[in-house]
């Protein structure tokens, strides 16, 4: 009998600590991890030729296949505004373990050829900020600002162990998206000369 009250406070225990466990994963505040990244961009275009490439989506996948454009849906009463489905392909080295995100931005709040400020839905949740900026020479920065965190919660636990991966995914996936817009660019916008 004395060994039975003795182990009587082992369930409670193991169940307190699954509980405990389950709501970490699915819902604990503080166990969640946030990306806050930024990533700057230098293209040799015009602003207004770089803002144009960028707010029609369904040309993105000509220049960067990693963001495919699974469908837009422009907003009423907002130019240039839209909600916009992409399918994220990660870098190699993520892609193997988790399958192309799924992630929904709607685009309302905006500064034309200033700001795009996305709200982001679906694999990811959170906030991309578009600033751009004219540079003297001529070309355009682009800083991107990702607030983002990851909706599924067996991705958010093992953000905290891959971090250093999910970054060199992300790293990849902008890099090309640089690349590609440099090209596309470089292609398809007539070369003005610029004034000595």
């Amino acid at each position: 009998m004395s060994r039975d009250k003795k182990t009587n406070w082992l369930r409670p225990l193991t169940l307190a600590a699954l509980g405990f466990g389950a709501g970490a994963i699915f819902g604990g505040g503080k166990l969640v991890r946030v990306y806050d990244w930024q990533t700057e961009w230098t293209i040799d275009a015009p602003l207004s030729t770089v803002y144009k490439v960028l707010t029609t989506p369904e040309e993105q996948d000509k220049w960067w296949p990693s963001m495919r454009v699974y469908r837009v849906t422009p907003l009423a009463d907002i130019p240039d505004g839209r909600t916009i489905e992409y399918r994220v392909q990660q870098a190699q080295s993520v892609a193997r373990f988790v399958p192309p995100f799924k992630i929904t931005g709607v685009t309302a709040d905006i500064e034309k050829e200033r700001r795009l400020r996305t709200v982001v839905s679906g694999d990811l949740v959170g906030v991309l900020e578009t600033l751009l900026y004219s540079r003297p020479d001529g070309g355009t920065s682009i800083v991107y600002h990702w607030y983002v965190r990851v909706h599924n919660p067996v991705l958010n636990v093992l953000g905290f162990v891959f971090a250093p991966m999910f970054r060199t995914s992300h790293d990849h996936v902008m890099k090309e998206g640089e690349a590609g817009l440099k090209r596309y660019c470089a292609e398809n916008v007539p070369v003005q000369p610029f004034p000595s």
